[in-house]
Formats: structure tokens, sequence, C-alpha cells
């Protein structure tokens, strides 16, 4: 065993001098037992990189995608909005009301029936 008392894989890992982190494994077998697992971690993570780039940039395509659509959707739909305001309002004011037309109507404006 080493002269430095070992307090785990981590805080060795953390404090150590990679020279001296090599010493160490060579020295602690839980030490050793957990880089191999690290290793092997690493690994894995090196091995998933392609898919986890390639999952977002489908995620940065879509949101690109989200956002033409609504930019597309609103520059559309708030001129008809307008121009379907604008026709309602004509419409309404070259209407006549029932008093207009003749008709009996009470206090409130309501067609009045007998």
């Amino acid at each position: 065993m080493n002269e430095k008392k070992c307090n785990g894989y981590e805080s060795m890992y953390t404090f150590l001098s990679e020279d001296d982190f090599l010493k160490h494994l060579e020295n602690c077998e839980e030490c050793k037992a957990e880089h191999e697992r690290m290793q092997k971690v690493s690994s894995l993570i090196q091995e998933a990189k392609p898919y986890i780039i390639e999952k977002r940039n489908r995620a940065k395509v879509l949101k690109a995608a989200c956002a033409i659509f609504i930019i597309f959707f609103s520059t559309l739909s708030i001129p008809l909005y307008t121009v379907g305001t604008h026709m309602y309002e004509d419409v309404m004011a070259s209407s006549m009301t029932a008093e207009e037309m003749g008709l009996p109507v009470d206090e409130y404006g309501f067609l009045y029936i007998n």
C-alpha cells in the first residue's frame, strides 16, 4: 500500500497529480477497480456521442421549423383578422336597426310583439 492513506477514488483523482494518481492505482485495488469502471463509462459515452449530437441537431431543426411556421402563420393571420374586423364594422355600420326599418320596438330597441 502507498504511504498516503486512500481517501477514495474521487478524492485521489481530484487532488493528486496524474503521475501520482497512476502510481496510486498500482497500489490500491479498490481505486483500480473504480478506475476501470469509469473507463468503461467513458467509452460508452464516447460511443453514444454521435447519436446525442445527431439528436440535438434534429431538435434544432425542429425548433427552427416551428419558429418559421409561427412567423408564417402570424404574418398571414393578423392581416386576415384585421380585414375581417373591418368588414364586420362596415357591415354593422351599413345595416339598419329594427327601428329604422319601421318595426315596432320597445324602449330598449328590441322588437315589440303583441
